[in-house]
């Protein structure tokens, strides 16, 4: 055999054994088999059966990118520094694919790169109480006030408004509104109706705003006749 050959076959060989489900890995463990439901740990893929971490993304990238969302691009480097190094571990540890992080790069505020990867945001998701949403699900409902009454005459439209509501309360729990954006829609003044509540859209990430409009739009279809 050739020495060009011989390389050839001991390439495919390490290959292959970098590939092979390592002996002993638990199902949905780096380089063990892919759950029954094709699904592995966080952060890991599920590639023809075996699961296997993709290429990390650049950690110290991200942490600049998120600093950016939290101080703005001009913060002085005393108080940009921990800011940055802490979202950089934070990636590390939750170990953020480069596919991942390149989405994480284009989000211009902290929603929207936590829905790149969630994991990556554990309080966000720790802050995503029921409470606070039924809370502001009724506060809306009462913002419409005798608009809502005269609704209750029109069983198609009592159905359209409770419908509408309940979206608003899934989304606000399902998709992890930020905190600003429910604070603002708790103390917004009942008494002034609706216009007191679009007050709080500029705290709504456009990409939020776009995933409430396709739940709704979602919703609307199964009312249709």
């Amino acid at each position: 055999m050739s020495r060009i050959a011989f390389a050839w076959v001991l390439i495919v060989l390490a290959a292959c054994q970098r590939d092979a489900p390592a002996a002993g890995a638990a199902a949905g463990k780096e380089r063990g088999d892919c759950r029954a439901n094709k699904t592995c740990d966080p952060g890991l893929l599920c590639l023809s059966n075996l699961c296997v971490r993709p290429p990390p993304a650049d950690c110290k990238a991200i942490g600049e990118t998120l600093a950016s969302i939290d101080l703005g691009n001009y913060a002085p480097v005393e108080e940009r520094a921990p800011v940055v190094a802490k979202y950089a571990a934070a990636c590390e540890a939750a170990y953020v694919s480069k596919e991942e992080g390149a989405c994480i790069d284009k989000a211009k505020d902290k929603w929207t790169a936590s829905q790149c990867a969630p994991r990556m945001f554990p309080e966000l998701a720790a802050s995503a109480g029921t409470g606070d949403c039924a809370r502001i699900a009724a506060k809306i409902r009462a913002a419409m006030g005798p608009q809502a009454q005269s609704f209750q005459n029109d069983p198609k439209m009592a159905k359209w408004f409770d419908t509408t509501i309940q979206v608003i309360q899934q989304s606000c729990e399902q998709d992890q509104w930020p905190e600003p954006l429910k604070r603002c829609a708790l103390a917004a003044d009942a008494n002034n109706g609706v216009n007191a509540l679009q007050n709080c859209n500029q705290q709504m990430p456009p990409a939020l705003q776009q995933k409430l409009q396709d739940r709704m739009a979602a919703a609307m279809k199964t009312l249709s006749p």
